[in-house]
């Protein structure tokens, strides 16, 4: 269709009733989504287009819509037929020059809905830049008409002649919003419905254009101003000329010779350079700045490319195959931890940006980005984008802004990387593929790796999932060939270095060391022996804080959070108890609240606790602490990291942050100090997750030339988690919790769907359980019986979390379309109790 260029119209207030479009008008309708939250606005909505939209709006137009009073933005999404016997009323306006999403960004978000069963909303959201609340802005600017017309000519209109100086004055585009607060600030009787009637006026009569854009968030494109010198002159001569009787201006022009791209007005002496300008030695001119991600990558990594073993280049191989087929191929890479992974990444990354396609490096963790940026970025330079939450909004809103325009074509992030606006997607990394950080807590509940499969399937790209210890569900689809997976096996760590021998610690018969038992005697000497030859130690506790519970040891009073059911732990750092679940905090009391008791104690263990012991028992040791608590701070992550690799510490305690991805060579003993934490959560993966982090941790240790030791401290020494990870034996806790799995219908023999049921009042949401629970029944699910079934409904494992109350109920089946379609019309028949429903596809969090 031909583009017409109309000048679009600011419209102020909604269309009269008159102007609503009839059944039987012809023109287009499109549907829209609009941008509000809510069950009952998940449907898409008519409208009819008016005639100077037709040929702007598309797949992805962020428009301005009447919803009942109120005008709501929203995206379209498609192009539809007026229903009959219906009044349908038009678009008010578009929003944004130039779609949002695409044609592929829409399929990928009606997938995510559908399958996760989130209002598109949700979905659609993901798929714009940091930060997607964004404010509608409307710039004004002269046409050229406009430039050439004197405001005389507008002197039958004063109102108009008025707005027209003002924006004449401004010499460039203007903030509508400007505008209007610069003219009513010399005459209010210019409100803003006045100031936006005469723009439109002013458009209408070709003397002004109008460009609508969506703002970022919090953050805007940072401009400053850099001056220039001006032209190829004689500068030496001119600044001698200068120096006597103008020595500022002199010093100026000195600074601009020394920067061939310019120097920022705001560093230079301003009043002299406005004087350079005037003299037309100077240009001065507005530019876009690009925050840049501080560089934090640690050191030392290798720029040129490693020689393959055969078992890399065996991976490579499979995985170079399907770029060149360009097809969807999903490799699963099974290596022991140093194993060369990432060297395989980089080897598959080369050859997607060697065929002039993108790539994109999902890593679960933050703390993960330092030591992976530092080898990409020395292989693949500013070719590199980097979007995670560490990184400042400005920061995150320019590096997506690059992958935009094309101009970093690799980008390495956590979960939402995965939305990132590549144009041609050759590959998809996920490293550690087995995290539960890849999934989502909040709407919509997307797991990355799922949307990761979905959109290298839409590009025709490779999907490489690598890690020690795959999920059973990945690993099971790779070794039966199913869903497009393959499997690739690194068997040996690089250069044939042993892995790390594991002892297990029986805690049973141990007497522990330290206050709060915190050390076994065998622990304790290993650490000893490690400082005194001058190497370095990790110690492992997934508890953060300095004690897990406080109680009084006269009358047994536990200090418990108020909207939640845990108990409060102890802070000593900020001398607080504090809840890990909604942030509620109390100062640590002198006395027992109940009993008025002085006799308070301290009791389990965190790594805050574990890292003031160590310091003060171990007169070698200098130590770091690496926990959600010591990482708040901008930057924490790679400082820590940073500092622990220069060898400023020898001993790194920390918590989960610690137990995968980094490589240090120093590194030769990793103490586990409690392997137990997770073992007894109520959650069908708590054996799975368990033999994960040890295997994950005890691969830190003994990753150079340098033999490695490990310590892992239990009460628990026969269980199959621990044992299979002390002889990092994958294949042994594959086939045994395989077996369980499939006896009690879990994944991957069964799709799960996990319903919670909250309200504040204890007893409605019990009901409401109840009554879903009905609905289910009636619809053809049974009670822990049949190919279709649910568990439940029972009081969830957290039964109070944020002043709610909680119950579970969990969904079983081979098919999840047979589940979705049957949840479905179970919530339409709970109306408005369906609110206190949130569901959860393929859970992986059973709290």
């Amino acid at each position: 269709m031909t583009q017409r260029h109309r000048q679009p119209r600011l419209l102020d207030t909604d269309p009269p009733q008159s102007e609503e479009t009839g059944c039987d008008d012809a023109g287009p309708f499109v549907q829209v989504i609009v941008d509000q939250p809510g069950r009952a606005l998940d449907m898409e909505l008519t409208y009819s287009v008016p005639a100077d939209l037709e040929d702007e709006l598309q797949v992805g137009s962020y428009v301005l819509a009447p919803l009942g009073r109120r005008r709501v933005p929203g995206w379209v999404v498609g192009f539809a037929e007026a229903p009959p016997g219906v009044r349908i009323r038009p678009i008010t306006r578009l929003l944004v020059d130039g779609p949002v999403f695409d044609e592929g960004g829409l399929e990928l978000a009606r997938w995510m809905a559908r399958h996760y069963l989130a209002p598109l909303r949700d979905a659609l959201r993901c798929l714009l830049p940091p930060g997607a609340g964004r404010d509608t802005r409307s710039f004004v600017a002269l046409t050229d008409q406009g430039a050439q017309t004197s405001a005389g000519e507008l002197s039958r209109a004063p109102r108009q002649q008025q707005v027209f100086e003002t924006i004449r004055e401004a010499g460039e585009e203007i903030d509508l919003a400007d505008l209007q607060a610069s003219l009513a600030e010399a005459d209010p009787s210019a409100t803003a419905s006045v100031v936006t009637s005469s723009v439109n006026a002013l458009a209408e009569r070709g003397l002004v254009r109008l460009r609508r854009a969506l703002s970022p968030p919090r953050v805007q494109a940072l401009r400053r101003q850099v001056a220039r010198l001006n032209g190829d002159r004689d500068w030496a001569e001119i600044i001698m000329q200068a120096q006597p009787r103008a020595p500022r201006q002199a010093e100026v022009l000195q600074e601009l010779l020394a920067c061939e791209d310019g120097a920022p007005v705001a560093d230079l002496n301003r009043g002299a350079v406005n004087a350079l300008a005037d003299k037309g030695l100077v240009i001065v001119a507005d530019e876009t700045v690009r925050r840049i991600p501080e560089r934090a990558e640690l050191h030392g990594q290798e720029r040129d490319f490693l020689c393959l073993t055969g078992d890399q280049q065996c991976a490579f191989d499979r995985i170079d195959a399907a770029l060149q087929a360009h097809r969807f191929e999903g490799v699963v890479l099974h290596g022991v931890t140093g194993s060369g992974k990432t060297e395989v990444y980089l080897h598959a990354i080369q050859a997607a940006l060697a065929r002039g396609r993108g790539a994109i490096v999902l890593v679960p963790e933050i703390a993960l980005t330092p030591q992976m940026v530092g080898r990409f970025r020395a292989r693949f330079g500013d070719r590199l984008a980097l979007l995670h939450s560490g990184l400042s909004p400005g920061e995150r809103f320019d590096e997506w802004a690059r992958i935009e325009r094309g101009r970093a074509d690799l980008v390495v992030g956590a979960r939402s990387a995965i939305f990132a606006p590549l144009a041609d997607i050759g590959v998809i990394v996920i490293d550690e593929e087995h995290e539960r950080a890849y999934k989502q807590d909040g709407p919509p509940r997307y797991h990355a790796v799922e949307v990761a499969r979905r959109r290298a399937q839409q590009h025709q790209a490779t999907l490489v999932m690598g890690s020690a210890t795959p999920s059973l569900e990945t690993y099971h689809a790779a070794k039966s060939r199913l869903d497009g997976l393959s499997l690739c096996h690194l068997p040996t760590r690089i250069d044939d270095r042993p892995l790390p021998e594991v002892e297990i610690i029986d805690l049973r018969g141990e007497t522990l060391m330290g206050a709060g038992g915190t050390f076994s005697q065998r622990l304790l000497d290993a650490l000893q022996g490690c400082l005194e030859r001058g190497e370095q130690a990790m110690l492992f506790l997934n508890r953060r804080g300095y004690s897990t519970f406080v109680m009084c040891r006269n009358c047994g009073y536990t200090l418990r959070c108020r909207d939640c059911s845990v108990s409060l732990i102890y802070h000593h750092d900020t001398r607080d108890m504090r809840c890990h679940h909604c942030d509620f905090a109390l100062p640590m009391p002198e006395r027992c609240p109940a009993c008025r008791s002085e006799d308070i104690g301290f009791h389990g263990l965190g790594t805050e606790r574990v890292a003031d012991q160590v310091a003060r028992e171990f007169e070698l040791a200098r130590v770091l602490r690496m926990d959600r608590d010591t990482t708040t701070r901008r930057g924490a992550y790679a400082d820590i990291l940073g500092r622990f690799a220069a060898g400023e510490a020898n001993v790194l305690i920390g918590t989960q942050m610690i137990a995968k991805g980094h490589d240090f060579p120093d590194v030769t003993l990793v103490g586990v100090l409690n392997a137990d934490t997770g073992l007894n959560r109520a959650d069908f993966r708590a054996s799975e997750a368990t033999f994960q982090l040890l295997t994950q941790v005890a691969g830190r240790a003994g990753r150079a030339d340098k033999p490695g030791r490990v310590l892992v401290q239990t009460y628990n020494p026969d269980h199959l988690a621990v044992t299979s990870a002390s002889r990092h034996d994958y294949e042994a806790f594959y086939a045994a919790e395989l077996a369980n799995r499939r006896e009690n219908m879990y994944p991957p023999f069964a799709r799960l769907i996990n319903l919670t049921i909250a309200d504040g009042d204890e007893d409605r949401a019990l009901a409401v359980a109840r009554r879903l629970a009905y609905e289910l029944q009636k619809r053809g699910l049974a009670h822990k019986r049949g190919a279709l079934q649910f568990v439940g409904p029972a009081r969830a494992p957290l039964a109070k979390l944020r002043g709610r109350y909680r119950y579970h109920l969990l969904l079983k089946g081979r098919s999840i379309e047979d589940l979705r379609a049957a949840l479905l019309e179970a919530l339409d028949a709970l109306g408005a109790d369906a609110a206190a429903v949130t569901v959860d596809v393929d859970p992986l969090d059973m709290m």
